[in-house]
């Protein structure tokens, strides 16, 4: 009896150990693994991804991406301008001839014209970082030397909003992850436990972002700023294109992220679509185009988020008849 019972303790001993051990294994084998591929934490990534994004100027004498155009303009030339931000610009690609303005050229060039058209000349007039209040600035500089007879704001969900993600709202967010991983011992010294804590990090600071977008339009008066700033500023770029004889058009670029039934942003493209329609600018939603498609598949970069070529191929396509659209108007206001 005393024998057996100590045989079937020795045996729970045994296996306890041997599955203590395959457990502490286990956890070794995964830390090493762990660090052997951590290469820094998500916000650092993001740092240099975004630093690093080429900033091309004075490709054109107006100091905008692309190619030159025959000064003045000639009478058998219509030519489109496109306004906007990074988006539009191309941020990350770097063939000038895969965004969209230039894949867009293209197309308009080669397809169908009115009589007497010769030529479809197209200026992208994409400015990184910038906002609404830039676009004027930029059709101060080249709405009379270009000469445009159709004038397209391409507004990106992010230029209603101030949010910058190196400034004012990732700056702070970022400060208090950082002094928080500082003071943590096991972020320190287990490799798991980082890339836990940095899943985690990022899904929170996605969620506030997105958020905070969507407040941007929908939020209180304080809140709202930019985007009543943005609804002036159309206004009047869509004046002074008509001013000068151009048609003008509205198109919505959105944010492209979770392209399925539950986009977050769904709201804000729809607010976008019924101001155009509000002020007589014909508008077209870029929305429906990308829905479907997995949204990293369609960035130049993990952390970046500006669409790469295929991105900009699903733009023009979607892009092309809205376009050929305001260049017939635009001829049929001229007859």
């Amino acid at each position: 009896m005393g024998l057996s019972t100590s045989g079937t303790r020795m045996r729970r001993r045994f296996a306890f150990l041997a599955l203590a051990l395959g457990l502490l294994l286990a956890i070794v084998g995964l830390e090493l693994l762990a660090r052997s591929r951590y290469r820094a934490p998500w916000y650092e990534r993001l740092e240099i991804a975004q630093k690093t994004r080429p900033t091309r100027q004075g490709l054109n004498p107006y100091g905008l991406r692309g190619p030159a155009h025959a000064e003045p303009k000639l009478p058998t030339s219509r030519r489109v301008l496109f306004v906007g931000d990074s988006f539009t610009y191309g941020g990350g690609v770097e063939d000038d001839a895969l965004v969209f303005p230039a894949l867009l050229e293209r197309e308009l060039d080669d397809g169908p014209r009115a009589d007497g058209v010769q030529r479809i000349e197209v200026l992208n007039g994409g400015l990184p970082g910038s906002h609404t209040g830039d676009w004027l600035d930029l059709w101060g500089r080249v709405g009379a030397a270009f000469d445009p007879d159709v004038v397209v704001v391409v507004f990106f969900l992010r230029d209603g909003a101030r949010l910058s993600a190196r400034s004012s709202f990732f700056g702070p967010i970022r400060r208090g992850i950082v002094e928080r991983n500082q003071r943590s011992k096991l972020y320190e010294y287990s490799y798991v436990f980082r890339m836990l804590r940095d899943h985690f990090d990022q899904a929170t600071v996605a969620r506030t972002y997105s958020e905070r977008i969507v407040r941007a339009y929908f939020g209180d008066e304080s809140e709202v700023v930019e985007w009543r700033a943005a609804q002036a500023n159309l206004r009047e770029l869509r004046e002074l294109a008509l001013a000068r004889g151009a048609t003008f058009g509205l198109v919505v670029f959105p944010i492209l992220v979770e392209l399925n039934s539950n986009y977050p942003f769904r709201s804000v493209c729809e607010l976008l679509v019924a101001f155009g329609e509000r002020n007589a600018m014909p508008t077209l939603d870029l929305l429906p185009a990308f829905l479907g498609h997995d949204a990293p598949e369609l960035w130049v970069a993990p952390m970046n988020q500006h669409p790469n070529t295929a991105g900009h191929a699903i733009a023009a396509r979607a892009m092309l008849p809205f376009v050929r659209g305001l260049v017939e108007e635009h001829e049929r206001e001229r007859r």
